[in-house]
């Protein structure tokens, strides 16, 4: 149950609805999002994009349920903010297997726990990292 909870505080904060002009630029937002995941994607180390691919496969698989249960696409801000959210979702992947082409890196699937908060570059528990091969200090930014 704390996954799921999880889960729902993270959609919840990001489900804040949008002002008409800025959902007009939302192409724009999205293209700096991408812009922003690219560079992230690159400052990752090999062990880190694998992790990545493992929290973004259970982010996508979230935004299919949620899209698919009114209780949790109610809290997450409506299904219009839910497929938003999957759509930029969905482009974060390509981006992240084009990455893993590039390095040469295979999808090692999932090694340990995933953390539904946590990004690749946010991974604070100590022994997540170790179990995925991660530096053993958190990041501090």
């Amino acid at each position: 149950m704390s996954y799921l909870r999880q889960i729902m505080q993270r959609l919840h904060d990001r489900s804040t609805p949008l002002p008409a002009a800025e959902r007009a630029e939302a192409p724009g937002r999205l293209e700096e999002h991408l812009a922003l995941y690219d560079a992230r994607l690159e400052a990752c180390s090999d062990a880190m994009l694998q992790y990545e691919a493992a929290w973004l496969e259970q982010h996508i698989e979230t935004l299919e349920l949620c899209g698919s249960q009114p209780t949790m696409l109610a809290s997450a801000g409506g299904a219009e903010r839910v497929e938003a959210l999957l759509q930029e979702s969905l482009c974060f992947r390509q981006r992240l297997e084009r990455c893993l082409r590039q390095r040469g890196v295979e999808g090692g699937g999932l090694r340990a726990a995933v953390v539904a908060s946590e990004h690749a570059w946010e991974l604070s528990d100590t022994a997540l990292r170790r179990a995925w091969g991660f530096p053993v200090e958190p990041p501090t930014a």
